[in-house]
């Protein structure tokens, strides 16, 4: 293939990822400034300088484009895991993975204390919670397919495999809950507080 046609698809993902990275953020600071019922589709394109046309052709709705960047970082754990060594004990590489999207440099393309506006946005709006359980949903299902593919063992790995995962979301999900109530110390240090005691025990044999 030639080189110059591998860096115009690139370009095009770029620019694509900018795009709905642009128009997520708009619809969620419209919803936050004005309630989800306040915003209208063509308010976001207009505030993302797009058309209503291009937001379509990204998102579905107002709280599939609000939910999006809480995706991406949900859906990073399975991408971390995978990147760790793979003769590293499971349950470092699950601690690891998990609060290397917490740390510095971490959600740089994303406002300053915006995780915790997004929290508070979704326990405001009862709408957006369908598309936040499908995005953790589907991020669980990816960290659970990547620890599967770690510790192989045909359908029974793949059980334990989804368990763990299941046990690791759930664990990040509660450190951010106590932190949002009561601020104590950094997010990433109690995320990995839960996490740790999450997977304590792991490597009976699993790794």
């Amino acid at each position: 293939m030639d080189p110059s046609t591998g860096m115009s698809v690139r370009r095009r993902d770029r620019q694509r990822d900018d795009t709905r990275h642009d128009l997520a953020l708009a619809a969620f600071e419209l919803a936050t400034r004005h309630g989800l019922g306040g915003v209208r589709v063509p308010d976001i394109a207009a505030a993302a300088g797009v058309s209503t046309r291009t937001f379509n052709n990204y998102f579905a709705s107002r709280e599939a484009a609000i939910v999006w960047p809480a995706a991406c970082h949900a859906i990073g754990v399975a991408d971390q895991f995978r990147g760790r060594p793979a003769d590293e004990p499971i349950g470092e590489s699950l601690v690891e993975s998990v609060t290397a999207l917490y740390g510095p440099g971490a959600g740089q393309q994303l406002p300053p204390d915006w995780l915790r506006r997004f929290r508070a946005l979704v326990a405001a709006e009862p709408a957006l919670h369908g598309e936040y359980l499908k995005a953790t949903a589907a991020a669980q299902e990816a960290l659970g397919d990547a620890i599967a593919e770690r510790i192989g063992g045909g359908q029974s790995g793949a059980f334990r495999a989804h368990v763990i995962a299941g046990m690791v979301a759930g664990a990040e999900r509660a450190a951010v809950m106590h932190w949002m109530r009561h601020n104590d110390g950094t997010l990433a240090d109690a995320v990995r507080t839960a996490v740790r005691q999450a997977v304590a025990g792991l490597e009976g044999g699993t790794r």
